[in-house]
């Protein structure tokens, strides 16, 4: 038989537990993007229906991810293809310039299909910031993994590394993202970039030794081909300053 203060208790309980979960809840993230906060691009809305319905979004965030590859393939971090008419320099870094207007829609849409995706989220980031002069958008990119990825370092360091690029501090910015070249998960271009970024201010032995972990690890034949050559070139201007 219930008594009068259980009669009391029990409401009472559920008010505080209400109240809790209401101020548990404001700053609650839910695992993945919710359809309604879906960044969509171009022809993407259809396809991420079904994705959605199917449970299939990291599947379908690596698809995206390959597609945007694709997509922005023919700049190559700083030392462009031959025949690239996107390459410009720019002083401390050399930028592509071409459009890519797509780019940032297009990783927003993979974050928020794959929030822990986190290969992409520095990609695109590094691609933005350090590649095509668009550090604003880069910044607003990694907020958005940053709120599901609160703790990765990674993300950090390419805040820090933009905030220096825009002071423009190159040798900041190089020494930023020292610890990120080494991870073994650090895209290849990003590598490259910074590789190229040593050999710009005169840093040679750093660039060297990442252009021979990006010759040994990197899968595209291109960036391994231009590492190589690349090494020719720093030992060649190690050599020289040894024998000074």
């Amino acid at each position: 038989m219930i008594s009068k203060l259980d009669n009391f208790l029990f409401p009472a309980v559920i008010a505080v537990l209400l109240y809790l979960g209401y101020v548990t809840g404001k700053d609650y993230v839910p695992p993945f993007p919710q359809a309604g906060q879906m960044h969509s691009f171009s022809d993407s809305a259809l396809s991420d229906a079904g994705v959605l319905s199917l449970g299939m979004r990291r599947l379908a965030a690596d698809v995206w991810f390959i597609r945007l590859m694709q997509y922005y393939g023919g700049l190559q971090c700083g030392e462009a293809k031959k025949g690239d008419s996107h390459h410009h320099d720019h002083g401390d870094y050399d930028v592509g310039t071409g459009k890519f207007p797509d780019i940032f829609s297009r990783s927003r849409h993979i974050l928020d299909l794959n929030p822990y995706f986190t290969h992409a989220g520095l990609y695109s980031a590094g691609a933005l910031a350090f590649n095509l002069g668009r550090s604003y958008e880069a910044i607003e990119l990694i907020e958005q993994a940053k709120r599901y990825e609160p703790r990765e370092w990674k993300y950090d360091a390419y805040l820090a590394a933009i905030g220096y690029r825009l002071a423009g501090n190159p040798e900041k910015v190089a020494d930023i993202l020292a610890p990120v070249v080494r991870d073994p998960e650090c895209p290849i271009m990003i590598k490259q970039l910074v590789a190229f970024l040593n050999k710009k201010i005169k840093r040679y032995r750093a660039a060297a030794e990442i252009y021979a972990d990006i010759a040994m690890t990197a899968r595209d034949p291109y960036y391994v081909r231009n590492s190589r050559q690349e090494l020719t070139k720093l030992e060649k201007i190690l050599r020289s300053a040894d024998h000074r």
